[in-house]
C-alpha cells in the first residue's frame, strides 16, 4: 500500500513537471501592441507661401487628432464692423476645417481653444469627423511681438518689391532695438514651429484619399476665384430663357455699406444692378472681422447681363493683411446652376466695350478742373452715361461730378445726384453712375468738375476701381444707334442768340445793343454772384432811349447755380415789345470767370447774360 502510493506520487509528480514543461515552452500571452496613429494631413513651413490648404475624402465617420501650433495675442484685433470672431481675428498664425461641399467651418484654431506664448500657441484636440469631404487651411499671414518697450503687429507681405515687402519691414524693424531680430523670429517660427497635423488610429485610414483644395463644383458656369489686388474681373453673360443662378462670393468691407472687394451683377440692356455683395447680402466669412461673403440664389429673366468682380491695393488671396477667410482659395465669385437645362440657358460672352460708339468722353479729370464737351443728336437717341465721381462724405452731396445742359433752355437734362449713385470701390465716397437715359433730338452741354482733392492720379484716399474713367463718359447705345446722328457742338456757336455778355472778369461793367424787330417772347439766362441776398454780379436790360430797366437779376427771382451757395442763376421767359434794347452785366472786383475765390458755379461759361430767341 505503501509503494502504491509512493508511485503514485511519482507519477502525479512527473505529470505536473510534464505540464510546468509544456507551459513553460510555449510563448507567454501578451496585450498587443497599439499601432502608431497613422498621418492623414500635415501642413506645415509657410516661409514663401501664407496660406496652405488640402482636402481629404473620408469613407466612414473617423475620429482625428488634431495637433497645432500656431500665434495669437489679444492685441492683434481686426477695427471693423461686421460682426465677426475676434478669437479667430486675433490669430495671426492658425489653422481650421470646412466642409468642403457646404463651405461651411468645422473646426478652428482660436484664443479659447489654444495655450501658450504669442508666438507658439498649442492645440492638441480629438474631432470626430462624418463620412464626407473636408478642406483643412493653415494660415501665417503676420506676426506680433512685445517687449519692456514695444507692442505691435504687422503683416508680413511675401511679395518680391511689395509695397510692405521684407527689406522695408527689416527697415523698419530697424528702429526699435529690442525688435532687430523679429523677422528672423518670424521665419523661425513660419519653417519650424507653426503649422497643423491630423493623426488617426482609425484602422480604415489607408482609405482616407486627398485633393488639391478648393473642392470643384461640378454646377459652376462662371468662376472668377483666387483674385489678387487692384484687380478689375468683368464677364458677360447671355440668357436664353429665365434662369436660376446660384451665386457664391468672397470679399472685404468694413460695413455691410463699406465695401472694398466685392462683385455686382447688372443687365447691360437697362444698367440697373440686379445683384450686389453689400447691404444685407454681405455676412461674416470667417476669420478677420471684414471678410465678407454671399451665398444664394438669384433667379434673373431672360437677357444680357455682365459680371462685374473689382478688388483695392489690400488684403486679398495676393496677399492677406489679416487673417483670411475660412474658405480662401474661394476669394472672388463663381456663379453656377442647379440643373442642366439652367447650366444650358447660359452662354458666357465677352463684356461690351465701354469704348464704342463714344459720344463725349470727359475722363482723366484733376483736381481743381471743369470739362465741358458739345454733342448734336440729330434723333432722339439712347445713351448710356458711365460718371464716377466723389461725394461730400457724410452729407451725400457730391464734390466732383457731371451733367448734362439742353442749350436751349439751359436746364440740365440729366445730373449726377448723390442720392442715385452707387459705390465705385475704394474709399466710401467714391461713386458711380451707370444707367441708360433717352434724349430728344437736340445740342446739348456735358460738364464735368471736380473740387481741389482726390482726383485722378491725386487721390487722398483709396481710389475707385476704375480710375482711368473718374469723370465722364457718354455713348450710344442699342441695336437701332445711329453714330450719325450724334455729331459734336461746338459751344461757342450758340443757335438763337440775340445778345450775349459772358465769361465776364472782375470789375467790369459791360452793354450791348440789341434790337427787337417786333413784340416777341425772349429767354434770359444769367449767371452771377449774390453777397447776402444783394446780388454782386448780376445783368439786367433797359430800353435804350429812355433808359429805363426793363427786366432785372435779383436775388429773389434768381436761384443756386450749383458750387458756392452764392452763385445765383436765372432762366426765365420774359416779353419784349419792338425796340432797340441794352443789355448790361457788372461784376464787383472778386469771384468771377476764371478768378473764383470760391467755388465755381455750374455753367462757368455762361457767367454773365445771355438773350435767346424763344419759338
Amino acid at each position: 500500500m505503501r509503494l502504491t502510493k509512493f508511485v503514485l506520487f511519482i507519477i502525479l509528480a512527473h505529470i505536473g513537471r510534464a505540464e510546468v514543461r509544456s507551459v513553460s515552452n510555449d510563448p507567454v500571452a501578451s496585450p498587443k501592441p497599439i499601432p502608431p496613429p497613422t498621418q492623414i494631413v500635415s501642413l506645415n513651413d509657410f516661409t514663401v507661401e501664407e496660406v496652405k490648404g488640402i482636402g481629404i475624402t473620408l469613407e466612414r465617420e473617423m475620429r482625428v487628432h488634431i495637433s497645432a501650433v500656431g500665434g495669437g495675442d489679444k492685441s492683434v484685433w481686426d477695427n471693423w464692423d461686421m460682426s465677426g470672431n475676434d478669437e479667430s481675428a486675433r490669430m495671426f498664425a492658425a489653422g481650421w476645417i470646412i466642409d468642403a461641399n457646404s463651405r461651411e467651418i468645422v473646426w478652428d484654431m482660436t484664443m479659447d481653444n489654444t495655450s501658450g506664448k504669442i508666438d507658439k500657441r498649442t492645440c492638441e484636440e480629438d474631432l470626430t469627423l462624418k463620412k464626407g469631404s473636408y478642406e483643412v487651411y493653415f494660415q501665417a499671414y503676420g506676426y506680433a511681438y512685445h517687449s519692456t518697450f514695444s507692442n505691435f503687429n504687422s503683416n508680413i507681405d511675401r511679395r518680391q518689391g511689395s509695397r510692405s515687402g521684407n527689406r522695408t519691414f527689416r527697415k523698419f524693424l530697424g528702429l526699435f532695438s529690442d525688435n532687430e531680430d523679429m523677422y528672423e523670429e518670424f521665419t523661425d517660427h513660419a519653417k519650424n514651429t507653426w503649422g497643423i497635423t491630423l493623426t488617426t488610429n482609425d484602422p480604415g485610414a489607408s482609405a482616407v484619399k486627398s485633393f488639391n483644395a478648393p473642392l470643384k463644383d461640378p454646377n459652376a458656369v462662371y468662376t472668377a476665384t483666387g483674385v489678387g489686388d487692384e484687380a478689375v474681373i468683368r464677364k458677360g453673360m447671355s440668357l436664353s430663357k429665365e434662369t436660376v443662378l446660384r451665386i457664391y462670393a468672397l470679399g472685404e468691407g468694413r460695413s455691410r455699406n463699406d465695401i472694398y472687394d466685392y462683385g455686382w451683377i447688372y443687365n447691360t440692356d437697362t444698367r440697373e444692378r440686379v445683384w450686389t455683395l453689400a447691404g444685407k447680402n454681405a455676412e461674416y466669412a470667417g476669420g478677420a472681422n471684414k471678410n465678407v461673403r454671399y451665398r444664394g440664389e438669384l433667379k434673373l429673366p431672360k437677357g444680357n447681363y455682365e459680371v462685374v468682380y473689382v478688388t483695392d491695393g489690400s488684403h486679398s488671396r495676393e496677399d492677406w493683411n489679416s487673417r483670411p477667410p475660412y474658405d480662401p482659395f474661394n476669394y472672388g465669385i463663381t456663379i453656377s446652376a442647379d440643373n442642366a437645362t439652367d447650366r444650358n440657358s447660359i452662354k458666357l460672352i465677352e463684356p461690351e466695350q465701354l469704348d464704342k460708339n463714344i459720344i463725349v468722353e470727359l475722363t482723366g479729370v484733376r483736381d481743381d478742373d471743369t470739362k465741358s464737351k458739345g454733342f448734336s443728336l440729330k434723333a432722339e437717341t439712347k445713351l448710356h452715361i458711365y460718371c464716377l465721381g466723389e461725394s461730400h462724405g457724410d452729407d451725400r452731396e457730391m464734390a466732383d461730378y457731371g451733367w448734362i445742359v439742353n442749350t436751349k433752355s439751359h436746364e440740365r437734362v440729366w445730373d449726377m445726384e448723390a442720392r442715385r449713385t452707387a459705390h465705385a470701390g475704394g474709399a466710401t465716397k467714391n461713386r458711380m453712375v451707370d444707367e441708360i437715359v433717352t434724349l430728344p433730338k437736340g445740342d446739348y452741354i456735358a460738364y464735368y468738375q471736380t473740387d481741389g482733392s482726390h482726383s485722378y492720379r491725386h487721390w487722398n484716399d483709396d481710389p475707385p476701381f476704375d480710375e482711368t474713367h473718374y469723370g465722364l463718359t457718354i455713348r450710344g447705345v442699342g441695336a437701332d444707334f445711329n453714330p450719325k446722328n450724334a455729331t459734336s457742338f461746338e459751344e461757342g456757336k450758340e443757335e438763337g442768340v440775340i445778345a450775349q455778355i459772358v465769361r465776364v472778369r472782375d470789375d467790369r461793367d459791360m452793354r450791348e445793343r440789341f434790337t427787337i424787330a417786333r413784340t416777341a417772347k425772349v429767354r434770359v439766362y444769367a449767371v452771377g454772384e449774390a453777397e447776402d441776398r444783394d446780388m454782386a454780379d448780376y445783368g439786367w436790360i433797359e430800353e435804350a432811349k429812355s433808359g429805363d430797366v426793363v427786366w432785372e437779376m435779383t436775388y429773389r427771382t434768381s436761384k443756386h447755380a450749383g458750387g458756392a451757395r452764392k452763385n445765383r442763376m436765372v432762366n426765365a421767359i420774359i416779353t419784349l415789345e419792338k425796340g432797340e434794347y441794352e443789355l448790361h452785366f457788372k461784376t464787383d472786383g472778386s469771384h468771377s470767370y476764371n478768378d473764383w475765390n470760391d467755388d465755381a458755379p455750374d455753367d462757368r461759361m455762361h457767367y454773365g447774360i445771355t438773350v435767346y430767341k424763344e419759338e
